[in-house]
């Protein structure tokens, strides 16, 4: 009898849970961030600093976690940086807004790697990731509107010290050298990604900010916002699940390019909507279509480091593009301070295009052959 190729192995259904889990922190957050830094009597400028400065420091530390990690072992590296953003999460209920420069990416790639380690098929293991972690930021999209503000960060915290706990269990069989190291024999591959910065600024001028854009624009609140964010992720978490059909159809890197295209259009209408009812319609679909095809990209990364690299790649990756994501925010965040509403979309859709193109034109020959580097 053939084994059904949705089974998981328990380690696999642990750690592609302890991933998804943080879909909810993150629904959550991409609603509730902006506004409770701003409840926290902080003007536009300075909530765009702090979402700035929170995904920085993230990735800076997180590719030093990840250096410990391919030196030591994965799964502990990945439980100590979970635990450090739940305790960030306390102290912003306490009313400290800083502590939100604590929560983002400090496991670095760790958990990544240690998934591609018990994975037995790494672009299912990866859409489910995608398609559960979404699913569960349609339920946090609505933490925020059904609890408040200031409770949606004690929801977060209990989350992310769930995702580290249920990790003890996990068998680990990876061992490093014990030499700790920022050098990666495939950088080659990992410099090629550097179109991913032209993709973190873009993201990081719009992702951040749409509920505070939403508010300023139309003024509704975050009882409004919720359903919508809630339906963008549901819709996503359904079509994620369709990402190794469109791989196998199309090709990882043609699906990658023939999605994005589909959501840079979208985000070009997305400022012309009339009302916020057609604005919040065009951003559900913007973000499945350019979110859609996020898992092929997860396991073509994993797929171009060697297995001994792969957290630190990873967190590489995430460097690229969180370094120009970060200053997205507080780019805009000055931009909405000057009445520049709608400035911020048409500067994403052009740095989406660039990087579209260029990854097209440096991948396109990888669906032809290059398989699994270990």
């Amino acid at each position: 009898m053939n084994r059904s190729p949705w089974r998981l192995t328990p380690a696999e259904l642990i750690v592609v849970l302890s991933m998804s889990m943080t879909g909810l922190v993150w629904g959550a957050d991409q609603l509730a961030m902006p506004l409770y830094l701003n409840a926290l009597r902080l003007n536009s400028f300075e909530v765009g600093a702090i979402i700035s400065g929170m995904m920085l420091v993230g990735s800076f530390l997180g590719l030093l976690f990840s250096s410990v990690a391919d030196a030591y072992r994965r799964k502990p590296v990945a439980i100590a940086g979970r635990l450090v953003a739940a305790s960030a999460f306390v102290a912003l209920y306490m009313r400290i807004p800083y502590a939100a420069l604590m929560v983002m990416g400090l496991g670095g790639g760790s958990l990544s790697a240690l998934l591609s380690e018990v994975a037995s098929d790494l672009d299912r293991d990866m859409s489910l990731v995608t398609s559960i972690s979404t699913a569960m930021a349609a339920v946090g999209a609505l933490v925020p509107g059904l609890l408040g503000l200031r409770n949606t960060m004690a929801v977060n915290a209990f989350v992310m010290a769930s995702t580290a706990i249920i990790l003890v269990p996990v068998p680990e069989r990876y061992r490093g050298s014990g030499k700790i190291s920022l050098r990666l024999r495939s950088i080659g591959n990992v410099t090629k990604l550097s179109t991913q910065a032209f993709i973190g600024l873009g993201a990081g001028l719009i992702l951040p900010m749409m509920s505070l854009w939403f508010f300023l624009r139309f003024h509704v609140s975050a009882q409004y916002m919720s359903p919508f964010y809630m339906a963008s992720n549901v819709l996503l978490a359904a079509g994620t699940l369709m990402a190794p059909v469109l791989g196998r159809i199309l090709g990882r890197v043609k699906a990658i390019v023939f999605t994005h295209g589909i959501g840079i259009a979208l985000l070009i209408a997305l400022p012309f909507a009339p009302g916020f009812y057609e604005a919040a319609t065009i951003f559900v679909l913007r973000n499945l279509a350019m979110n859609i095809a996020g898992p092929l990209f997860s396991s073509l990364v994993l797929n171009l480091i060697p297995s001994d690299e792969r957290a630190r790649g990873m967190s590489l990756v995430n460097l690229i593009d969180a370094v120009p994501r970060s200053f997205g925010p507080s780019m805009t965040g000055y931009l909405f301070s000057v009445d520049l509403l709608d400035l911020p979309f048409f500067v994403t859709a052009m740095l989406y295009t660039a990087a579209t193109a260029a990854f097209y034109w440096l991948f396109k020959d990888v669906d032809r052959g290059q398989g699994p580097t270990h």
